[in-house]
């Protein structure tokens, strides 16, 4: 550990028994607006030289005051001990009286004993603001030791289920949402990941592609290309392939407030057999719809439906 981490700390013991078999000791915050929870810190100090502690890693950036401060998520990490014998894993994200932002312990709350965390409904931070502190040991000091001659070996994540959905910490991505598991039915595009697989499941966009058209001869006249009924201000973007063949330069559009948007002016004059204008519509985070037409010597042009995944590079069949 590097000199400096986690000056004037506090001092504590190597070692402390773990309480066995306690119950969790939620810490009473209160939901007091703009995305902040408040709660009761009792270290003593001015938030300057001292007081509860604001961690990155494993090193102390600045301290708490002793009274009420707040913090705006929380997020379980390694397992601490303190001199109280209580422990906890829990962190939540604040701002200490330095203006430095970092983890502080429920075990420096009123409350928190015994892995309890942060209550008031303080939302769990899912990495936005990177990893609590990971490693084992007291807190305010550091990792505990490697016995000589032998590497750490991270203990064991505590088998704590605070939602109660059947999954403890250590799995749960989410352990305040107990409809937020591992396995647990994804609800497309709504920014949540549901099943805990590492992101939200992109939805299947909706749209009206309508496209019309006179023949003549091996070339056709573009009467109607317009796009109905997608997202508010989704992408609509129109290329057509085949050099000579009447093709415009492609164009990207934004759907209206209700969904249409018209691009049929771009086709001033017709358009001959050989080439392929293909509109796809697009939002984030959905499956694009795309429509493809081949213009034919002969009979009506050739329509295909394909979809295409975010990331995707190419369309594909749905």
């Amino acid at each position: 550990m590097k000199a400096g981490s986690f000056a004037a700390a506090f001092v504590l013991a190597a070692v402390f028994p773990a309480v066995a078999d306690a119950a969790p000791a939620q810490v009473p915050c209160t939901d007091i607006g703009n995305g902040h929870y408040e709660c009761s810190w009792y270290r003593p100090g001015d938030g300057y030289s001292g007081g509860s502690l604001v961690v990155v890693g494993t090193t102390t950036v600045g301290y708490l005051p002793q009274g009420k401060n707040w913090i705006i998520c929380q997020q379980a990490g390694g397992d601490m001990r303190n001199a109280e014998g209580n422990r906890n894993n829990w962190y939540g994200w604040t701002e200490a009286e330095n203006g430095k932002l970092g983890w502080a312990s429920p075990l420096d709350a009123v409350g928190g004993d015994d892995y309890g965390n942060f209550g008031g409904g303080a939302p769990n931070c899912n990495g936005a603001h990177g990893s609590p502190p990971s490693w084992t040991g007291v807190w305010g000091v550091g990792p505990d030791p490697a016995p000589p001659g032998s590497a750490p070996t991270p203990a064991p994540a505590p088998k704590v289920d605070v939602d109660k959905d059947g999954y403890t910490a250590d799995v749960d991505c989410d352990d305040l949402d107990r409809h937020v598991h591992p396995g647990a039915p994804e609800v497309p595009n709504d920014g949540v990941d549901q099943d805990c697989s590492g992101a939200d499941a992109a939805g299947r966009l909706s749209a009206v592609i309508g496209f019309s058209w006179t023949k003549h001869g091996s070339s056709i006249k573009v009467k109607t290309l317009r796009v109905s009924e997608a997202p508010p201000a989704a992408t609509v973007t129109v290329t057509c392939s085949g050099k000579r063949k009447g093709c415009p330069r492609p164009k990207t559009f934004a759907a209206s407030a209700k969904g249409g948007v018209s691009m049929t002016k771009m086709f001033r004059t017709r358009v001959k057999a050989g080439a392929t204008i293909t509109v796809e519509v697009s939002s984030p985070n959905t499956v694009a719809r795309v429509k493809r037409y081949t213009i034919r010597r002969k009979g009506d042009p050739r329509t295909q439906t394909l979809c295409r995944a975010p990331g995707a590079p190419k369309p594909t069949r749905c």
